[in-house]
């Protein structure tokens, strides 16, 4: 057992996710792949990998990124990881990039992968993607007064002592908005982060989860929280404290 473990959430990536787990078999980690109930068989395609160093949570029906994800940090910590990290199924994010990522996990509470930075690039992405992803941060930093440049980004690394300081059940996101409540969640917590750059690269493979009603959710989240900041509204921020 590694002393890093990444998190992958899965639903119908039987096409890339074996592609994925080789390139993670570079740097030293293990890998928890989620997946909820994928039709394509995905948990199978990793289950007959046969590699020790890889499980699967068989998660049952699609419950969305979110709750996959608190049920792989959940699992990670009880198994003991110190570093544990988060990445798409779909080979967007680069096992280099990651391995970077790791080095500066013991330094800080949170290393956030950062495409709208300086050295971080997105390739093949249309205009309309990349327009809705720089909205995105812009407003839920605007309106949350958070200083990062990347907040739906899912390639991260968590220090796990401060996930034990967090009450897991407050999470209550659960499309792509999951990721811009983890950072406010832990910011309130007064973790430290860092932002590194990565290069980002759109799919080959399978179909994008994203949809109206994930965008929705996070605009709707965003504003919530933003006016329950501007009225000093601190139940959220106690409801995340462990």
């Amino acid at each position: 057992m590694q002393n890093s473990v990444v998190l992958i959430p899965t639903y119908n990536e039987a096409d890339s996710i074996a592609d994925l787990i080789h390139s993670l078999m570079k740097i030293e980690i293990d890998v928890i792949v989620i997946d909820d109930n994928s039709p394509d068989r995905t948990s199978k395609v990793v289950k007959d990998l046969g590699l020790d160093h890889v499980r699967v949570i068989d998660h049952g029906d699609k419950n969305g990124i979110g709750a996959a994800y608190i049920a792989g940090f959940q699992v990670a910590l009880e198994l003991g990881y110190k570093l544990i990290a988060t990445m798409d199924a779909d080979g967007s994010h680069l096992a280099t990039d990651l391995k970077k990522m790791l080095c500066e996990g013991d330094s800080y509470d949170v290393v956030m992968g950062t495409r709208w930075m300086s050295g971080g690039s997105v390739l093949n992405w249309p205009l309309h993607r990349k327009l809705l992803s720089h909205f995105g941060t812009w407003y839920a930093k605007k309106v949350l007064a958070m200083p990062y440049r990347d907040l739906t980004g899912g390639l991260r690394v968590y220090n796990a002592q401060v996930l034990k300081k967090l009450n897991m059940k407050s999470i209550r996101s659960n499309g792509y908005c999951f990721q811009i409540e983890m950072i406010r969640a832990l910011s309130e917590l007064n973790a430290e982060f860092k932002e590194v750059p990565i290069q980002f690269i759109e799919r080959e493979l399978g179909k994008s989860k994203m949809s109206k009603k994930i965008v929705i959710e996070a605009f709707v989240r965003v504003t919530l929280w933003g006016f329950q900041r501007l009225v000093g509204y601190n139940a959220d921020k106690l409801h995340y404290v462990k």
